[in-house]
Protein backbone atom coordinates (compact mmCIF):
# COMPACT_ATOMS: atom_id res chain seq x y z
CA UNK A 1 0.00 0.00 0.00
CA UNK A 2 1.23 3.48 -0.56
CA UNK A 3 2.55 5.55 2.15
CA UNK A 4 0.30 8.00 3.34
CA UNK A 5 1.54 11.83 2.56
CA UNK A 6 2.65 13.84 5.84
CA UNK A 7 1.15 17.05 5.66
CA UNK A 8 4.16 19.67 4.81
CA UNK A 9 4.50 22.52 6.61
CA UNK A 10 3.15 24.41 3.39
CA UNK A 11 -0.13 21.77 3.98
CA UNK A 12 -0.26 22.77 7.17
CA UNK A 13 -0.48 27.06 6.82
CA UNK A 14 -2.50 26.86 3.69
CA UNK A 15 -4.82 25.05 5.58
CA UNK A 16 -4.72 27.32 9.04
CA UNK A 17 -5.03 30.37 6.68
CA UNK A 18 -8.61 28.95 5.52
CA UNK A 19 -9.53 27.87 8.81
CA UNK A 20 -8.88 31.62 10.32
CA UNK A 21 -11.02 33.08 6.93
CA UNK A 22 -13.51 30.64 7.42
CA UNK A 23 -13.73 31.58 11.21
CA UNK A 24 -13.85 35.49 10.69
CA UNK A 25 -16.37 34.65 8.18
CA UNK A 26 -18.78 33.03 10.27
CA UNK A 27 -18.21 36.00 12.96
CA UNK A 28 -18.98 38.90 9.81
CA UNK A 29 -22.58 36.73 8.82
CA UNK A 30 -23.28 36.66 12.53
CA UNK A 31 -22.40 40.49 13.41
CA UNK A 32 -22.93 42.21 9.73
CA UNK A 33 -25.39 39.79 8.04
CA UNK A 34 -24.35 38.28 4.07
CA UNK A 35 -24.41 41.89 2.14
CA UNK A 36 -21.84 42.92 4.59
CA UNK A 37 -19.61 40.21 4.59
CA UNK A 38 -17.15 40.79 2.26
CA UNK A 39 -13.74 40.25 1.27
CA UNK A 40 -12.57 43.53 3.18
CA UNK A 41 -14.48 43.28 6.39
CA UNK A 42 -13.20 39.47 6.66
CA UNK A 43 -9.66 40.03 5.97
CA UNK A 44 -9.68 42.79 8.38
CA UNK A 45 -10.64 40.09 11.11
CA UNK A 46 -8.93 37.28 9.79
CA UNK A 47 -5.74 39.48 9.79
CA UNK A 48 -4.81 37.83 6.58
CA UNK A 49 -3.85 39.37 3.10
CA UNK A 50 -6.98 40.01 0.18
CA UNK A 51 -4.74 37.61 -1.83
CA UNK A 52 -4.58 35.20 0.67
CA UNK A 53 -7.89 34.85 1.65
CA UNK A 54 -8.76 34.83 -2.75
CA UNK A 55 -5.60 32.22 -3.22
CA UNK A 56 -8.40 29.62 -1.59
CA UNK A 57 -11.34 31.33 -2.16
CA UNK A 58 -11.59 33.31 -5.65
CA UNK A 59 -15.03 34.82 -5.29
CA UNK A 60 -17.11 35.51 -2.20
CA UNK A 61 -19.96 33.09 -3.36
CA UNK A 62 -17.48 30.66 -2.75
CA UNK A 63 -16.01 31.66 0.37
CA UNK A 64 -19.62 31.66 1.58
CA UNK A 65 -20.36 28.23 0.36
CA UNK A 66 -16.76 26.55 1.62
CA UNK A 67 -18.24 28.29 5.50
CA UNK A 68 -21.61 27.01 4.99
CA UNK A 69 -20.28 23.12 4.29
CA UNK A 70 -18.44 23.54 7.57
CA UNK A 71 -21.08 25.06 9.13
CA UNK A 72 -23.44 21.84 8.25
CA UNK A 73 -20.67 19.52 8.54
CA UNK A 74 -20.09 20.46 12.40
CA UNK A 75 -23.57 20.38 12.80
CA UNK A 76 -24.09 17.01 11.66
CA UNK A 77 -20.80 15.45 13.45
CA UNK A 78 -22.55 15.04 17.21
CA UNK A 79 -25.42 12.48 15.48
CA UNK A 80 -22.90 10.51 13.25
CA UNK A 81 -20.40 10.46 16.19
CA UNK A 82 -22.91 9.07 18.85
CA UNK A 83 -24.28 6.59 15.83
CA UNK A 84 -20.69 5.17 15.18
CA UNK A 85 -20.60 4.36 18.62
CA UNK A 86 -23.24 3.17 18.90
CA UNK A 87 -24.54 4.73 21.61
CA UNK A 88 -28.39 5.30 22.58
CA UNK A 89 -30.03 8.03 20.77
CA UNK A 90 -29.92 11.90 22.50
CA UNK A 91 -33.48 11.84 24.50
CA UNK A 92 -35.70 13.59 21.96
CA UNK A 93 -36.08 16.45 24.53
CA UNK A 94 -32.36 17.17 24.97
CA UNK A 95 -31.71 16.74 21.26
CA UNK A 96 -33.64 19.88 20.64
CA UNK A 97 -32.60 21.83 23.47
CA UNK A 98 -28.84 21.20 22.41
CA UNK A 99 -29.57 21.90 18.56
CA UNK A 100 -30.97 24.94 19.37
CA UNK A 101 -28.66 26.52 22.10
CA UNK A 102 -25.19 25.12 20.66
CA UNK A 103 -26.27 24.55 17.08
CA UNK A 104 -28.68 27.03 15.64
CA UNK A 105 -28.66 29.86 18.11
CA UNK A 106 -24.69 29.93 18.63
CA UNK A 107 -23.06 32.11 15.79
CA UNK A 108 -22.39 29.62 13.31
CA UNK A 109 -26.27 28.44 13.22
CA UNK A 110 -26.91 32.45 12.95
CA UNK A 111 -24.57 32.76 10.04
CA UNK A 112 -26.16 29.56 8.56
CA UNK A 113 -29.52 31.59 8.51
CA UNK A 114 -27.68 34.46 6.89
CA UNK A 115 -26.21 31.83 4.14
CA UNK A 116 -29.48 30.45 3.49
CA UNK A 117 -31.81 33.44 3.04
CA UNK A 118 -29.43 34.81 0.93
CA UNK A 119 -29.34 31.54 -1.31
CA UNK A 120 -32.82 33.27 -2.33
CA UNK A 121 -31.48 35.79 -4.09
CA UNK A 122 -28.03 35.18 -4.88
CA UNK A 123 -28.27 32.62 -7.72
CA UNK A 124 -24.57 32.17 -8.02
CA UNK A 125 -24.59 31.49 -4.20
CA UNK A 126 -26.81 29.21 -4.77
CA UNK A 127 -25.66 27.42 -8.07
CA UNK A 128 -22.57 26.52 -5.92
CA UNK A 129 -24.56 24.82 -2.41
CA UNK A 130 -27.69 23.70 -3.87
CA UNK A 131 -26.53 20.15 -4.50
CA UNK A 132 -24.65 19.83 -1.26
CA UNK A 133 -27.84 21.50 0.15
CA UNK A 134 -29.87 18.69 -0.83
CA UNK A 135 -27.32 15.90 0.08
CA UNK A 136 -26.81 17.21 3.53
CA UNK A 137 -30.45 16.83 3.96
CA UNK A 138 -30.89 13.62 2.74
CA UNK A 139 -27.55 12.66 5.51
CA UNK A 140 -29.21 14.49 8.22
CA UNK A 141 -32.62 13.08 7.65
CA UNK A 142 -31.55 9.27 7.12
CA UNK A 143 -29.12 9.87 10.36
CA UNK A 144 -32.68 10.89 12.74
CA UNK A 145 -34.60 7.78 11.03
CA UNK A 146 -31.47 5.50 12.14
CA UNK A 147 -31.80 6.94 15.67
CA UNK A 148 -35.70 7.63 16.06
CA UNK A 149 -39.20 6.57 15.23
CA UNK A 150 -41.71 8.74 14.31
CA UNK A 151 -45.57 8.20 16.17
CA UNK A 152 -47.17 8.24 12.59
CA UNK A 153 -47.07 5.13 10.53
CA UNK A 154 -45.12 6.62 7.57
CA UNK A 155 -42.09 5.27 7.44
CA UNK A 156 -40.32 8.32 6.81
CA UNK A 157 -42.13 10.24 10.09
CA UNK A 158 -39.05 10.62 12.06
CA UNK A 159 -37.22 12.17 8.77
CA UNK A 160 -40.26 14.55 8.37
CA UNK A 161 -40.47 15.42 12.29
CA UNK A 162 -36.73 15.95 12.04
CA UNK A 163 -37.32 18.59 9.12
CA UNK A 164 -40.10 20.59 11.21
CA UNK A 165 -37.28 20.79 14.33
CA UNK A 166 -34.91 22.15 11.87
CA UNK A 167 -37.54 24.85 9.97
CA UNK A 168 -38.26 25.33 13.65
CA UNK A 169 -35.24 26.25 15.12
CA UNK A 170 -33.79 28.11 12.29
CA UNK A 171 -37.38 30.34 12.42
CA UNK A 172 -36.76 30.97 15.83
CA UNK A 173 -33.55 33.26 14.80
CA UNK A 174 -35.46 35.62 12.33
CA UNK A 175 -38.44 35.65 15.39
CA UNK A 176 -35.84 37.01 17.80
CA UNK A 177 -36.75 40.14 16.51
CA UNK A 178 -40.43 40.25 17.45
CA UNK A 179 -39.81 39.51 20.99
CA UNK A 180 -38.27 41.62 23.97
CA UNK A 181 -37.20 39.04 25.99
CA UNK A 182 -35.03 36.15 25.47
CA UNK A 183 -36.58 33.50 28.06
CA UNK A 184 -39.86 33.69 25.46
CA UNK A 185 -37.78 32.23 23.15
CA UNK A 186 -36.44 29.79 25.68
CA UNK A 187 -39.71 28.14 26.79
CA UNK A 188 -40.73 27.93 22.94
CA UNK A 189 -37.94 25.53 22.81
CA UNK A 190 -38.81 24.03 25.48
CA UNK A 191 -42.84 23.43 25.01
CA UNK A 192 -41.85 22.55 21.13
CA UNK A 193 -39.32 19.87 22.60
CA UNK A 194 -42.33 18.84 24.80
CA UNK A 195 -44.85 18.13 22.05
CA UNK A 196 -41.81 16.30 20.11
CA UNK A 197 -40.93 14.11 22.93
CA UNK A 198 -44.99 12.40 21.97
CA UNK A 199 -43.87 11.93 18.17
CA UNK A 200 -40.24 11.17 18.13
CA UNK A 201 -38.99 8.01 20.22
CA UNK A 202 -35.54 7.04 20.55
CA UNK A 203 -35.17 3.92 19.31
CA UNK A 204 -32.75 1.41 21.62
CA UNK A 205 -29.41 1.33 20.40
CA UNK A 206 -29.89 -2.65 19.39
CA UNK A 207 -32.54 -1.89 17.25
CA UNK A 208 -31.19 1.03 15.72
CA UNK A 209 -29.99 -0.05 12.08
Amino acid sequence: MPETLKPTPQDRRSRSTQAKVIRATIACLDRLGYAETTFARIQERAGVSRGAITHHFPTRQALVAATAMELLARALDPVERRAAQAASPEPVRDLITRAWGQVVNAAGGRAMVEILVACRTDAELYRLLETRLHDWDRQSRASVARAYVGADPAPDDAELLWSMTRNFLRGLVLHERFVTDPAYLARMVDRFAGMMESQLTPLPAKDAP
